[in-house]
């Protein structure tokens, strides 16, 4: 038996902007988890069970090289999606297939099936793809897995910028440019060797360290967003204000990152305040409700008590975030958060050992 974690994520800035090929985002990874085990099947066939949408394991079989279920769910078109990528990859270096039991356990929703917003199906994703190279005895690297694991979400979500998919391949804090999706998909996929090695043009992925004294504070306003919606309807503004928008995220981005590099707490509670400010004027311009009251609320009681805050990822609910310098007393904000029914969130940044 052999069984992984992948953390769940959390967008610290850069929003909505980094859909567009090339443009910069800040996004790190937080300790709670996706556990996945598998083990080889004594059986013709295989199962898989996932189970927060399964009461038993499904059985699957598999056809022409490639895994498939006997009775289908769309509850596990990601976990399809990145066994046939990977099993493809691992074909084309020559490994031989076998049958497999795999086990999937996630934290990242509230127990009563609401997600916190802590990118589920990314973590499942990249999940899948590390936990069967480890199956196969077959080593990448953090590039490969996010490649691998890229290919396998852009297939079936279809937009997105894949940052989620960076951050959780990676861990820690990231630095993200999106890959060109116009490139992306234009290539074939009949031969996976050649699109893996190749470098992805616009594609950029870096570690960060953040400042010692950073504190991060998230509050989860109960309420689930649909991100993928959410683009769809602010990629549909396209007038001037919306390339403003963007240029202006792209600046402050990487005044972020450079913060970062140089361990400047104030430059970095100041580029958050600028994001945040960025995003609420895209969401009145083009109609979408980015900023919720209940999130607005989140972001005024952490500004109030000297932190810098914004939302996290798309908006229209799941979580904010708030930085602080952790030597401050950011204890009233959790209190005050509690009365706004705002939850606070016991979580921490989740760093892995690296794996090449």
């Amino acid at each position: 038996m052999i069984n992984i974690k992948v953390p769940g994520k959390l967008y610290i800035a850069g929003e909505y902007a980094v859909v567009e090929n090339g443009f910069p985002a800040v996004v790190t990874t937080i300790n709670r988890f996706i556990n996945l085990s598998i083990k080889e099947s004594s059986e013709q066939h295989g199962t898989i069970f996932s189970k927060q949408y399964q009461d038993t394991p499904l059985s699957w079989i598999r056809d022409k090289n490639q895994v498939n279920l006997i009775n289908h769910t769309d509850s596990l078109d990601y976990v399809l999606s990145a066994i046939h990528v990977t099993e493809k990859f691992l074909i084309e270096n020559h490994i031989q297939l076998k049958n497999f039991d795999l086990v999937i356990d996630s934290q990242l929703d509230n127990g009563d099936g609401k997600k916190y917003g802590l990118g589920s199906s990314a973590a499942v994703t990249v999940g899948v793809v590390k936990v069967l190279c480890a199956f196969y005895n077959f080593k990448i690297d953090r590039l490969t897995l996010f490649k691998l694991a890229a290919l396998a979400h852009y297939n079936i979500q279809g937009n997105g910028s894949l940052g989620d998919i960076a951050a959780i391949a990676y861990t820690g804090w990231i630095g993200y440019h999106s890959v060109n999706r116009d490139w992306l998909e234009k290539q074939n996929q009949k031969s996976l060797l050649p699109l893996i090695q190749q470098n992805w043009p616009d594609l950029k992925i870096e570690t960060l360290t953040a400042p010692s004294d950073l504190k991060l504070l998230i509050g989860w306003t109960g309420i689930p967003a649909s991100t993928s919606h959410l683009i769809k309807e602010v990629k549909a503004y396209h007038e001037a204000n919306y390339q403003d928008f963007i240029l202006k995220s792209k600046d402050c981005v990487s005044k972020l990152i450079e913060g970062f590099k140089k361990q400047n707490l104030a430059l970095i509670q100041k580029e958050i305040n600028t994001n945040h400010h960025l995003l609420n004027n895209l969401g009145k311009l083009s109609g979408v409700e980015i900023e919720t009251p209940k999130l607005k609320r989140l972001i005024e009681i952490a500004n109030n008590n000297g932190g810098s805050a914004k939302t996290s990822g798309a908006g229209g609910g799941d979580c904010g975030i708030a930085i602080f310098n952790k030597n401050d007393n950011y204890k009233n904000v959790i209190q005050e958060w509690k009365k706004n029914n705002i939850i606070p969130l016991q979580l921490s940044i989740y760093q892995e050992e690296i794996l090449s």
